[in-house]
């Protein structure tokens, strides 16, 4: 592309590759992103136009995502096969949810703001709907035990999910 710029060049910008380490705000003002500076690891908002970035939590933070209708950034919390989900407004409040655990990366809002789809762990196959007027989850989809899910996303219209799996096939042969 042309007028490229760099963004935030005080912030190293962390987490586990080929999972999201940013997001934008649905009105494309900001991004958030997990990253360090000087004073640590953060989860930090960065204004698109220019200007300081802002840090929403202290800490570990990563794979941040920010919610269709702008009002909750859930992020996480720790680094392995689980990791535990949190909460925080763009104003750097934060937002209560039950302890719950997912996967790294995989976790998607529902169109409307008013649910999170996660996968509750690495191996999973079922999809779980943390509902966020309740607060409470639910398994949505459950696939059969054959192939490995790594990554998902849902429609715009909220209707479906999109998702890749992968199954391994071995033929032992003796010549």
């Amino acid at each position: 592309g042309t007028n490229a710029r760099s963004l935030a060049t005080s912030i190293a910008i962390t987490g586990t590759a080929g999972q999201a380490m940013a997001d934008w705000s649905p009105d494309g003002a900001w991004i958030v992103a997990s990253g360090r500076d000087a004073a640590g690891q953060a989860l930090f908002k960065i204004p698109v136009a220019g200007g300081e970035p802002l840090r929403l939590v202290s800490g570990e933070a990563y794979h941040p995502v920010w919610s269709p209708d702008g009002r909750l950034i859930v992020y996480e919390t720790g680094l392995g096969a689980q990791v535990s989900l949190l909460g925080v407004r763009p104003d750097g409040t934060r937002v209560a949810l039950p302890d719950m655990s997912a996967r790294p990366g995989a976790t998607r809002f529902l169109p409307d703001s008013s649910g999170l789809v996660y996968l509750p762990f690495l191996q999973s196959l079922d999809f779980m709907l943390l509902d966020l007027r309740t607060m409470k989850s639910r398994t949505i989809a459950s696939l059969d035990d054959r192939g490995a899910l790594t990554t998902f996303d849902i429609t715009p219209d909220g209707q479906f999910m999109v998702f890749d799996r992968s199954r391994e096939n071995s033929n032992i042969v003796l010549f």
